[in-house]
């Protein structure tokens, strides 16, 4: 479940807590989680019943994971997606330093985020930005959120470019207001205008655009700006699927302030490559083909076309055609599994374990972005 990279190691770790009271489930997760290197992030999930006890809950984690780590923080996202044992999880990003690295724990734009640098080398690591999940409409939220975060990469002299991982949630993703604005289709135009005038020499970032029951829109984002050489990043496409960024008008859904509807901008996955090692992280995948979704298959056969398409994103031929040098296919390391039905949880589970059965997954009960598709799945591999 780990990665370890010279200046560039990262892990993903998961934990669960039964159903208890909030304040309970938060303690035991807290309790249960032991750092073996430095937590950057936490993301939590769990089931607020509105946007109010949602908002209430979230700036409860803050709180209390802030008196748990005092000024060494990581930062914190509540994402308001019931998980499978009816309790709460936790996933919890480390990253392991080296003897060059120093670490900045800052807040700017209202947002906290950490720094982790070198000499040239320099990651940050932000989550939890939300709008106002209460008064405002996605796109208003969309447009908020952005800017408050090239508020922060201004300040820190560094490019939109160099975001090489991004976490997109969007309350209730396939609805549409009043307007006719599909809620994903707002973020994606959000989104689009954030990126514009960008130059994406190594692709655009690994992303996910997953639903919430509540919470408005929130961002999680990574980004690493290598400018000695020693690091090289590569968007990797799946020939399998359209880049999700040339997606025709036809898979686009509701209306839209622009001209025309923008598309989701992210890469398949995004490569980090060192030497002779690396990681990569894996974007949101669902079963679909070409740009079309595998409608009327049932969640079986959603989830192997899922894994599949994920297997041969990671695969070393295909890695091979980004540039870099690996002697096979990516080691899986972990899943986060995103099931649109409840009923259909256990079967999607089965699928997974019976290819993976050693493989830490959390399972989570959500919309996904196109309201025919059962399941989406995100993750990380090693590379060698």
């Amino acid at each position: 479940m780990t990665t370890v990279q010279q200046h560039i190691e990262i892990t993903h770790r998961f934990y669960q807590a039964k159903k208890a009271l909030f304040e309970e489930m938060v303690a035991h997760l807290l309790i249960e989680y032991t750092a073996l290197y430095m937590p950057v992030r936490m993301v939590f999930f769990g089931a607020p019943m509105d946007n109010r006890e949602y908002v209430a809950q979230f700036a409860y984690l803050k709180k209390t994971v802030r008196g748990h780590f005092g000024d060494a923080c990581p930062v914190v996202s509540y994402v308001a997606q019931p998980v499978d044992t009816d309790g709460m999880a936790l996933e919890v990003h480390e990253v392991v330093l080296t003897g060059e690295d120093t670490v900045s724990y800052r807040k700017y734009a209202g947002i906290s985020y950490i720094a982790v640098e070198r000499i040239g080398c320099r990651r940050l690591f932000l989550g939890g930005v939300t709008g106002d999940v209460l008064h405002w409409n996605i796109r208003e939220q969309a447009d908020d959120v952005f800017a408050r975060i090239r508020q922060v990469i201004d300040a820190e002299r560094i490019p939109v470019s160099a975001i090489i991982r991004q976490w997109n949630y969007i309350e209730k993703i396939t609805d549409c207001d009043n307007a006719g604005h599909q809620h994903y289709q707002d973020f994606n135009d959000a989104r689009s205008q954030f990126y514009a005038g960008v130059e994406w020499s190594t692709g655009y970032p690994a992303a996910t655009g997953i639903g919430t029951r509540w919470g408005g829109i929130m961002i999680d984002m990574d980004l690493l700006l290598c400018e000695d050489g020693t690091v090289f990043m590569a968007g990797v496409n799946n020939p399998l699927q359209v880049a999700a960024h040339a997606y025709s008008q036809q898979v686009l859904l509701g209306r839209t302030a622009l001209q025309v509807r923008t598309t989701p901008k992210f890469e398949r996955a995004k490569a980090v490559w060192k030497d002779d090692h690396g990681f990569v992280y894996i974007s949101g995948t669902a079963a679909i083909r070409g740009e079309k979704s595998l409608e009327g298959v049932g969640i079986e056969e959603q989830t192997l076309a899922t894994l599949e398409n994920i297997e041969y994103l990671v695969s070393g031929n295909n890695l091979r055609q980004t540039g870099i040098p690996v002697t096979g296919d990516a080691g899986l390391i972990n899943f986060r599994v995103y099931v649109k039905y409840r009923a259909d949880m256990e079967k999607a589970r089965k699928v997974i374990e019976s290819r993976y059965p050693e493989l830490p997954v959390i399972y989570t009960l959500t919309d996904v972005c196109r309201s025919e598709l059962l399941i989406e799945i995100e993750g990380m591999g090693l590379l060698r």
